[in-house]
């Protein structure tokens, strides 16, 4: 039965119909073998069109409902990579990070440095706190005006801290930078004491010599109102790769979890180097 260029296999549902119905299912098939998928998860075959990568060859996405494995075909199906077809012409560094907002957000290091870092962190992280150590006292100190540092938050939801932590940072970076930076230093260097009771109350001890406007932080903490930020942050870190913390993107490569310096001064030298 054909329904609005939908056809209806076994079951299975194959949607766009460039290929035949057989070659669609034979696809799926392989796909289920290869992956293992359970019987009842659905699958369809979509988007098919001739590729505008490869002369010759098709494209198309296999939708699993919550995942979507876009594929490069040849033009009878039968050979294929779950995989978007990739130009090598286009910088793969540039492109992830123009995925990355910056604009507006504060930093360490001149505008012009050649190597730019993107940290995604969790305030609570005992690891995260490995990495503070590492790039505020290894990494930063050595580099000074050659590297931009940026921090976004990243925080995990079994820490039961590290939410409020990140809002309390974001509602002061709303009003003056420099107090972002001061709870950024004062959460990691305290991470030890804080708990998810105390935690306005250690921000408000750290923010004392920041001269903002606290019934203002207050409210915004209070009512939430920089969570919307902080998990924007989160949602760009997955698209950049980053699945848990600390993750590091340098000049759009990813550096996860707490490394040594040595492994974040190989990347920075190679940058470095490269943009002579």
């Amino acid at each position: 039965m054909r329904l609005s260029g939908v056809l209806m296999l076994g079951g299975i549902l194959v949607a766009g119909t460039a290929f035949a119905a057989d070659q669609s299912e034979q696809l799926i098939k392989y796909y289920r073998k290869k992956q293992n998928l359970p019987p009842n998860q659905a699958v369809k075959v979509d988007g098919v069109k001739d590729s505008t990568s490869i002369k010759g060859a098709k494209e198309g996405v296999l939708d699993l409902g919550n995942q979507k494995i876009p594929f490069i075909a040849s033009s009878d199906l039968r050979y294929v990579v779950f995989a978007p077809a990739e130009d090598v012409t286009v910088d793969p560094s540039k492109a992830i990070m123009d995925k990355i907002s910056l604009k507006g957000e504060p930093a360490k290091g001149p505008a012009n440095a050649k190597v730019t870092i993107v940290e995604y962190s969790d305030f609570q992280c005992p690891f995260c706190s490995k990495g503070y150590n590492t790039m505020e006292k290894e990494v930063l100190p050595q580099y000074k005006d050659k590297v931009r540092f940026y921090y976004k938050h990243y925080p995990l939801p079994f820490h039961p801290w590290a939410e409020a932590g990140a809002v309390a940072a974001e509602c002061a970076k709303e009003q003056k930078p420099e107090a972002f930076w001061k709870l950024y230093s004062s959460f990691f260097e305290n991470q030890g004491t804080i708990t998810k009771d105390n935690v306005k109350q250690k921000a408000t001890e750290y923010l004392g010599d920041q001269k903002i406007d606290m019934a203002k932080w207050n409210d915004c903490v209070d009512n939430n109102k920089s969570l919307p930020q902080v998990k924007a942050q989160m949602a760009e870190g997955g698209t950049v790769g980053v699945r848990g913390t600390p993750g590091f993107i340098i000049n759009g490569r990813l550096v996860s979890g707490a490394q040594p310096a040595q492994n974040f001064k190989n990347i920075i030298d190679d940058e470095l180097a490269s943009s002579k």
